[in-house]
C-alpha cells in the first residue's frame, strides 16, 4: 500500500491512494488507484466537474502517479478498469428552504424493505440520511455542515486543507449557506455493473466510459426516484385544509368509496406529522404484524403515484430539477462582491 507522504500532503496538492496486488500462482500484477476527481482538480469536492474536464483529469492523475514513482501512460489510465464509483450532486436550495428542513421532511418516510439496503439511519442530529449495505450506499446530507465536522463524524472523511479554508470563507461571507448533497456509492463491481445494466448500459465500463454526465445523472435519479419519490411523494405535498385534502384525493381517485377516502386522508395526515411513517410504524407494531404494515405502505405508495408532483413543496422541484439538469457547481461563481 502507498498513501501520500507527509511532504506530499503538506504540498497542498491532492494525491491518490495506491494498493498493489500480485497474485501468488499467476503472472497477474495490478495497482488499484483510489481518488476523488473534484479534489484532484479543485482541492475540494464542493466544486464539481464535467466531461470536458476528462483530459485534464488524466493529465493530472498521470503527473501525481509519476510523483509517487508509478509510471503509466495517459492512454492506459483512460481505459483502466473501474471497480467502484461514487456519483454525487451538490444542489443549492433557494426560496428560504434549508437543508435541515428538507432532511427533516425526508426523515418522515419509511425506508424498510426498500431496495436491498440493510440499514437506514439519520445521523449528525438529523443533518444526514445514510442508507447502506457493503455493496452500495445512498446518502443525503448538508455539505457545508459536514465540512465543519471532525473526521470521525463527517461523511467526507478525506477533507483537504483547501476545502476547510473554503468553508471558513463561505461561512464568514454568508454565501452558499444551503447546499444539499446527494451521493450514490457503488462500492462493489458486481453491484455497479448491475445498476448500469438496469439503466440500459453495458457492464465492465472503463474509466472514460464511466466519466459521463448522462450516466451520473441517471444513477442519481434512479436512487432518488426509487427510494424517495415513488414511495413517498404524498408526504411532501403542500399542506391544505382537511376538506381540500379530501377533495384532492377524490379528484385523482374519483371511484373510491367514502370510507376508503377517509382512510387515505388519515394515512396522508399521519405520514406528514412530526416523525411521519417511522412513528406510525412504531405505534402499529404493537397491534399488528409486518404484513399489515406493508399493506399500509403500499397504499401510501399508490397514493404517491396517483398525485402529481406539481402539488409537492417547492424544494422537491428544486432537487428534481437540480438532478435532471446537471450544471456543475463552481464556487468562483459565488464569490462575495468586494
Amino acid at each position: 500500500m502507498r498513501n501520500p507522504t507527509k511532504l506530499q500532503k503538506e504540498s497542498g496538492l491532492y494525491y491518490p491512494r495506491l494498493t498493489g496486488y500480485k497474485r501468488k500462482y499467476r503472472d497477474d500484477r495490478n495497482v488499484k488507484v483510489e481518488f476523488s476527481i473534484p479534489k484532484l482538480l479543485h482541492n475540494n469536492n464542493l466544486d464539481e466537474v464535467s466531461e470536458t474536464d476528462f483530459p485534464t483529469v488524466i493529465k493530472m492523475l498521470r503527473e501525481r502517479l509519476d510523483d509517487m514513482n508509478v509510471k503509466v501512460s495517459e492512454k492506459i489510465l483512460s481505459i483502466a478498469h473501474v471497480s467502484s464509483v461514487h456519483y454525487s450532486k451538490n444542489i443549492i436550495l433557494t426560496d428560504g428552504y434549508t437543508v435541515n428542513q428538507v432532511i427533516s421532511e425526508i426523515n418522515k418516510i419509511d425506508l424498510t424493505k426498500t431496495f436491498d439496503f440493510a440499514r437506514a439511519r439519520f445521523i449528525n442530529e438529523g443533518q444526514s440520511l445514510y442508507i447502506h449495505t457493503s455493496s452500495h450506499q445512498f446518502t443525503i446530507y448538508d455539505k457545508l455542515a459536514d465540512m465543519r465536522k471532525d473526521k470521525k463524524r463527517a461523511i467526507d472523511k478525506d477533507q483537504t486543507m483547501t476545502q476547510r479554508t473554503l468553508f471558513n470563507i463561505m461561512e464568514k461571507c454568508g454565501i452558499l449557506s444551503e447546499v444539499i448533497r446527494f451521493e450514490v456509492r457503488l462500492n462493489k463491481k458486481v453491484k455497479m455493473d448491475s445498476v448500469f445494466q438496469k439503466l440500459v448500459y453495458q457492464k465492465n465500463l472503463n474509466f472514460e466510459q464511466v466519466f459521463k454526465v448522462d450516466l451520473s445523472t441517471k444513477v442519481l435519479l434512479y436512487y432518488w426516484n426509487e427510494l424517495i419519490m415513488k414511495r413517498n411523494l404524498a408526504i411532501f405535498m403542500i399542506d391544505t385544509s382537511s376538506a381540500d385534502t379530501l377533495r384532492m384525493i377524490y379528484k385523482f381517485r374519483p371511484n373510491i368509496k367514502p370510507a376508503r377516502a377517509i382512510y387515505l386522508y388519515g394515512l396522508l395526515s399521519l405520514s406528514k406529522s412530526t416523525n411521519g411513517m417511522r412513528e406510525l410504524r412504531s405505534i402499529f407494531s404493537k397491534k399488528s404484524n409486518a404484513r399489515t404494515w406493508y399493506r399500509i405502505t403500499k397504499d401510501l405508495r399508490e397514493l404517491s403515484n396517483t398525485l402529481p408532483a406539481t402539488l409537492a413543496r417547492g424544494w422537491v422541484k428544486q432537487i428534481q430539477t437540480g438532478l435532471e439538469n446537471y450544471t456543475p457547481l463552481k464556487t468562483k461563481n459565488y464569490e462575495p462582491i468586494k
